[in-house]
């Protein structure tokens, strides 16, 4: 039971995370205080955002599928942001 609410945490976090850093980065605009670099776009900021996560909850509460799923899905996410934001941009 225990692992079964440990991977439904992991994609809700993901998209909690997800939608929140959208809405930051995307619509609102991020905040002076926090536009530099690894979070100045929102590839950079989901990934390091999930990584952060991920990670406490796995050397804080060693919530080993917690942590290591949710590491593997925000590599995944990153590759994937990575690859789209390729294929939609223009090439001269």
């Amino acid at each position: 039971m225990g692992t079964l609410i440990e991977i439904i945490t992991i994609f809700f976090i993901f998209f909690v995370v997800s939608h929140e850093v959208y809405y930051f980065v995307e619509v609102k605009g991020m905040p002076s205080w926090l536009n530099y670099k690894p979070f100045s776009c929102r590839l950079c900021c989901t990934f390091w955002t999930l990584i952060t996560i991920y990670t406490t909850f796995l050397l804080s509460f060693q919530c080993l599928y917690l942590g290591i799923g949710g590491i593997i899905l925000a590599i995944l996410n990153a590759i994937a942001m990575k690859v789209d934001q390729k294929n939609k941009t223009i090439k001269i």
